[in-house]
């Protein structure tokens, strides 16, 4: 037998042996990973059922101080509205405890203090009643004493002594079951890593048993090479499409969670802020106490807010209002803020080319990537340098964008950045625009910054390509698409003012419907429309919103999010809204743009959007043009049709 083919035998039964004890290896890493998952969703669980017996403990104490709230302020005004709220409250904090026992139901130590807290809450109520019933017969001040009694100190005393035995326990509970949870994700995490190695040294092996079999057999042809290669780039790119596109869908998710907290965060710290600006002389001094931490919360706030922007670039999620820009203007007009961004050690050339086609895209965005780029470029050049900015005309052929598969052949506008820094290592080089990747110091940076450019420029239609040399400098190209139009060319204005102009306020009797289904960005929204004058009826979905819409009450706005729960979302709603009122105005908000609002990364023509975090001036500002622009001459009612059938129902 010849020897090249006993060496190919023994290849084969290496490789078939390696095969076995690898997928032996990678199943067995696979089901204990399968396994760890299941306990981390465990631990998971047991942490939210934690802090929903805490945040359940807690409302129920609330709910307790407001019914002997709601009595004594009974008892000082004599006012029966002042007394509603006690048998609410009552009712709510006896639905809490039904909560904590079902909760508890596990823990006998919890279910003797849910037993004594129903003792309580009992006698708690009855007290009450008693008072309400002394009040009620003319006996004011006994029933005043009885509530300022020992007694009922001892009774409130016993239940807030209750809720922080149970918040006790919880708390050393949360804190076994999140240690337990650390583990298992560390166990998890090891298990990866082992798969991992083990795939590696087998693949080590096989690759020397391949190396050592194979030497000596005759060279590819360079037709089969180029064949080769072409195919291994293609494989590259779709992976690298995919795991983008992986990446992106769940940045564009906790974006779109964090816009809500923030709107809430962002909005009641600007109420705060303006609340220190108009407090009295007497306040003043404790205002300014206050100032600077409530200017640096909105600082971090709006910090976050930048990021989760960023977020919803790379996740191509983010709505684009494309226009036909001339890039020659834009660059001449943003050199004035580079310059004051990089500093002087930094000189900044630009070559701008003559009779350059305009470009179709979203001049505020562009403005961001050449911003992103030029401080990228900065953090390069430590001690200053040279950076070039160049406009030019180009044209990617069918051989050129045959190697990449995400980008069209045809006309582009580029527009090129170039530095003389340190470059870019060749084996990071590809990882530029991956999410969270930096080689900054930590705390100098996101990661998002190229990330945001090359979601910004794949969603424009566009196209990127980053070239480097270590120690010499780097070249990002930025391809975006020319304009096929004759619309009239412009670019974003540069800059913001400085110190904004007060926020506008309402007309008599402008009415706003407005329809969030987040309570806590629904409640501030009420709020700011309320300081600034406007009526305002709220739902918290869209069923309840085309109920208020029926009735002939005066509507002059819509103001809805775009993702409402149920069937309706924000779109259909405002379709649904037009019908029974023509003409009707419709201001959408968002977190996280999704299909209903916007088409091919651009926004419909006929939306109006308010992103999510907003302050009072950005939706007092925003509500007011939209208000002007329709310029109503009487209260926007429902047709007579419509009318007719909301006196029927």
């Amino acid at each position: 037998m010849p020897a090249r083919l006993v060496k190919a035998e023994q290849l084969q039964r290496k490789a078939r042996l390696i095969n076995i004890i690898g997928f032996t290896l990678v199943l067995a890493a696979a089901v204990a990973m399968a396994i760890g998952l299941v306990w981390s969703r465990i631990a998971d669980m047991w942490v939210l059922h934690t802090l929903e017996v805490q945040q359940t403990a807690q409302t129920l104490l609330i709910s307790t101080r407001d019914a002997e709230s709601a009595l004594r302020s009974f008892l000082l005004s004599s006012d029966p509205d002042d007394l509603k709220p006690l048998d609410s409250s009552l009712e709510a904090a006896r639905s809490e405890l039904n909560k904590l026992r079902s909760l508890t139901a596990d823990n006998s130590f919890q279910q003797a203090r849910v037993k004594k807290l129903d003792d309580l809450l009992r006698a708690k109520a009855e007290q009450l009643s008693k008072g309400v019933v002394s009040a009620k017969e003319g006996q004011r001040d006994a029933a005043l004493a009885a509530i300022n009694s020992r007694e009922d100190r001892e009774l409130l005393s016993g239940i807030r002594e209750q809720v922080e035995a149970i918040f006790a326990t919880e708390r050393d509970l949360l804190a076994q079951r999140q240690s337990r949870a650390a583990l298992l994700r560390y166990v998890l995490g090891g298990l990866i890593g082992f798969a991992l190695l083990a795939a590696l040294v087998l693949s080590a092996i096989l690759a020397g048993s391949t190396r050592e079999a194979l030497r000596g057999l005759i060279t590819r042809t360079a037709e089969l090479e180029a064949e080769s290669k072409l195919r291994h780039e293609a494989e590259e790119t779709l992976r690298q499409t995919q795991k983008m596109e992986a990446v992106g869908q769940l940045s564009g998710g906790i974006a779109h969670d964090f816009n809500n907290l923030l709107t809430i965060i962002i909005g009641n710290l600007d109420t705060i802020r303006r609340q220190i600006e108009k407090a009295p002389q007497a306040a003043l001094d404790f205002a300014a106490k206050l100032t600077k931490p409530v200017q640096s919360a909105i600082k971090g706030a709006d910090s976050a807010a930048q990021l989760t922007q960023r977020l919803l670039a790379f996740s191509r999620r983010q709505a684009l209002e494309p226009r036909r820009v001339d890039l020659n203007r834009l660059v001449t007009d943003m050199l004035e803020i580079l310059r004051r961004s990089l500093g002087e050690d930094v000189n900044i050339e630009t070559v701008l080319a003559a009779g350059l086609w305009p470009t179709f895209a979203d001049p505020h965005q562009v403005e961001g990537v050449l911003l992103n780029l030029a401080l990228n470029a900065k953090g390069a050049m430590p001690r200053g340098g040279h950076l070039t900015i160049e406009t030019a005309n180009a044209y990617l052929d069918d051989a050129y964008t045959a190697q990449f598969g995400d980008v069209e052949p045809g006309q582009y506008v580029l527009l090129c950045v170039t530095d003389t820094g340190s470059g870019i290592p060749p084996d990071i080089l590809d990882k530029v625009f991956e999410p969270f990747f930096t080689t900054k110091p930590r705390g100098e940076g996101s990661g998002l910054g190229l990330a945001m450019v090359h979601g910004f420029v794949k969603q424009s239609g566009g196209h990127i390509r980053i070239y480097s040399e270590e120690g010499h400098g780097t070249t990002v190209k930025v391809y975006l698409p020319r304009a096929e139009h004759s619309e009239k060319v412009g670019v974003a204005p540069v800059g913001k003012l400085t110190h904004p102009a007060p926020a506008p306020s309402a007309k008599t009797g402008e009415t706003i419907l407005v329809v969030e289904d987040n309570d806590g960005v629904r409640e501030y929204a009420k709020e700011v429309l309320e300081n600034l004058g406007f009526k305002v009826l709220e739902a918290a979905e869209a069923e309840e919103a085309l109920r208020l819409l029926a009735d002939p009450r005066r509507i002059d706005l819509l103001f809805t999010d775009v993702v409402l729960p149920g069937a309706i979302n924000g779109r259909v709603l405002a379709i649904h809204a037009r019908d029974k009122r023509p003409g009707l105005p419709v201001l959408y908000t968002t977190g996280y743009t999704r299909n209903a609002i916007v088409h091919q990364g651009r926004l419909d023509p006929d939306v109006h959007l308010l992103n999510k975090p907003y302050t009072q001036q950005d939706l007092a500002r925003k509500v007011r043009a939209l208000l002007d622009a329709f310029s109503p001459k009487s209260p926007r009612k429902p047709g007579r049709k419509n009318a007719k059938k909301s006196l029927k129902a």
